[in-house]
């Protein structure tokens, strides 16, 4: 093709030249001068030398003398071999400039091809207004794909205003000097909605001709995943940094080589040794040298030593050195460092338990006093029973033979004032007697030896015998007892126990029942017997619900309602020996409900 175009050429040159050939006699080369130029300028040597030997050819035959004759006089030769030379110049010249000007098509087509593909944010603006002249795809998504080229920067990109970025162009146009940017905030993108970031850039000034800058070069990255990754590590450092100075727990780091690189102000307190006296030395050597008796302590048997080769968490307790020599007692866990599948250091979390010692020591000190505090009361308890228990029986009989002799001088005055008297009397006995009575179960129940004589017993039976017994005090109290049943619900239980039971729950309900109904139900229920109990009184207040079961304790003023606080403590342990359970409900000022349940048969203990 392109040696095609060098005959084409020629020939036109040619043409032309015999046209002219009348004004330009003496000059017969002329226009195939123009003929090599175009074919060494399109094609290179091979067409630019093949135009120059067809033009000397043609010239020879159709411009020298003789015409159109293939011979050529000596005079001539010159001429040709002139021509040829600086044809072969000419094509030269050509074929530079060709390759110059190739070589500077793809230097301009690769750093194209290098700026539209670097992940960086590239743009070039001319002139002191800064007009686009090009900007690479990062740029552009970075601006939201807006037109870009042709346009000012301010008009291109209006969010600018007031962030300083239009001033720094401007000085690097007019001083010619770059700038730098690092990790500069810039609010980018859509200028109705632009997003905030941080970027990395270079302006950096591009000469022109004269040597004096033409335009900026734009080059840049953003960093906001980077800066805010690196403030929050920040952040997380700051935060881990005041745990660790704050914590009172010791805290050590030592390195693959088990030598100190980190302790904190609590590990320098309980140690006596400071970081920098530390850094880079065998912990072992300096806190856990030598045992109590004053052996050496080899780092081999030392168990926080061995967290880091066994790669296992290690934890107990031990006996650390500090720095003046005294020993102390410490708890410890070793943990190791692993990191990429190696064991790189530990972290040693110690805590002196000198205190914690100390008052362990004072706990059980105090509970073995305790414990003897609560024995000898219990001794007291059951002896001063069975002492009170002693004039109560005769006393009791004494009682019961005078209200014989009174009922034989029924009538007279005098055996009616007295038979008040000793009504009186008998229940205070009685009173007594159940005070007593409550004592003696509570030793028994505290030493393991309440027994229980298990029988087959009709609760509904025991519940109609029990109302009956307490019916009495219901009256003068003004309570009327109710019972709900359907029927007989016989168990093996132990029937004194039992009645105890009843009569515990109806003397409380009769106490506090604040003179209103008291009503009973008994039923069989999913194999089990079910005693309910409910008075319309005072009630329990919901603080005092989860103590009314235990010893000694009381959910009204002692002020005002007499008693120990012994009654629904021993029902309780009474009715767990049998297997069964008790519980209350109750609201404040509308009554309360004890709920007992009992199985039928006795229950094996494990």
């Amino acid at each position: 093709m392109d040696h095609g175009f060098a005959v084409l050429v020629t020939a036109a040159a040619l043409l032309v030249q015999f046209v002219l050939y009348p004004y330009i006699r003496a000059t017969p080369f002329l226009l195939f001068f123009g003929a090599v130029m175009l074919s060494g300028w399109r094609g290179g040597w091979g067409p630019g030398l093949l135009s120059a030997g067809l033009s000397a050819v043609a010239a020879s035959y159709f411009f020298l003398p003789p015409r159109f004759v293939f011979s050529v006089h000596p005079q001539d030769l010159l001429s040709i071999a002139f021509f040829l030379a600086i044809s072969t110049l000419i094509t030269r010249l050509n074929v530079r400039e060709r390759t110059a000007r190739a070589e500077a098509e793809a230097q301009r087509e690769r750093l194209q091809t290098l700026f539209m593909r670097a992940p960086a944010i590239i743009a070039i603006h001319r002139g002191p207004e800064h007009v686009y002249e090009f900007s690479n795809p990062v740029n552009a998504q970075l601006l939201g794909g807006r037109e870009l080229l042709g346009k000012t920067v301010r008009q291109a990109q209006p969010e600018l205003e007031g962030q300083g970025f239009y001033e720094l162009l401007d000085r690097v146009y007019q001083t010619g000097e770059p700038v730098y940017g690092k990790e500069a905030l810039a609010s980018v993108g859509d200028p109705a909605h632009p997003r905030t970031g941080y970027f990395n850039f270079v302006y950096q000034p591009m000469p022109g001709r004269d040597g004096r800058p033409d335009g900026v070069m734009v080059f840049g990255f953003e960093v906001t995943e980077q800066v805010l990754a690196r403030r929050s590590l920040e952040h997380t450092e700051r935060r881990l940094a005041a745990i660790t100075h704050n914590a009172t727990l010791g805290l050590f780091m030592m390195d693959a080589r088990q030598q100190c690189v980190f302790m904190n102000p609590a590990a320098e307190q309980i140690t006596g040794f400071t970081l920098d006296e530390l850094r880079g030395k065998p912990l072992h050597e300096f806190i856990h040298h030598t045992r109590p008796d004053g052996t050496p302590y080899p780092m081999a048997e030392c168990p926080i030593d061995r967290a880091l080769p066994t790669r296992a968490q290690e934890q107990g307790q031990d006996v650390f050195v500090r720095k003046d020599g005294s020993f102390y007692p410490v708890a410890f866990t070793a943990s190791p460092i692993i990191e990429e599948g190696k064991a790189t250091g530990t972290v040693i979390e110690l805590r002196d338990t000198t205190e914690d010692q100390r008052k362990q020591a004072e706990r059980e000190r105090l509970l073995v006093e305790l414990q003897e505090a609560v024995r000898l009361r219990d001794e007291f308890l059951s002896v001063a029973s069975h002492e009170l228990k002693t004039p109560l029986t005769p006393l009791s009989l004494r009682l019961q033979g005078l209200e014989r002799s009174i009922r034989a001088e029924q009538g007279s005055p005098m055996a009616e004032r007295l038979g008040k008297e000793v009504e009186v009397m008998r229940r205070q006995v009685k009173r007594l007697s159940d005070l007593v009575n409550e004592l003696l179960d509570v030793s028994r129940i505290t030493t393991g030896r309440l027994k229980l004589l298990l029988e087959e017993v009709d609760f509904t039976e025991v519940t109609r015998e029990v109302m009956a017994r307490v019916h009495p005090e219901a009256q003068r109290a003004g309570c009327e007892l109710t019972l709900d049943t359907d029927g007989p619900v016989s168990g093996q239980w132990d029937r004194l126990r039992l009645e105890q039971v009843l009569t515990n729950l109806l003397s409380n309900a009769i106490k506090y029942g604040a003179g209103k109904p008291v009503h009973l139900r008994v039923e069989q229920r999913e194999g089990r017997a079910r005693l309910v109990v409910r008075d319309e009184g005072i009630g329990i207040q919901p603080e005092a619900m989860g103590r009314i079961f235990n010893r000694f304790e009381r959910a009204v003023s002692e002020r005002h309602y007499g008693g120990l606080g012994l009654g629904l403590y021993v029902t309780r342990q009474i009715i767990a020996a049998m297997g069964g359970t008790v519980r209350a409900e109750s609201t404040p000022d509308q009554g309360a409900t004890f709920t007992v349940e009992l199985p039928l048969r006795p229950v094996s203990q494990p």
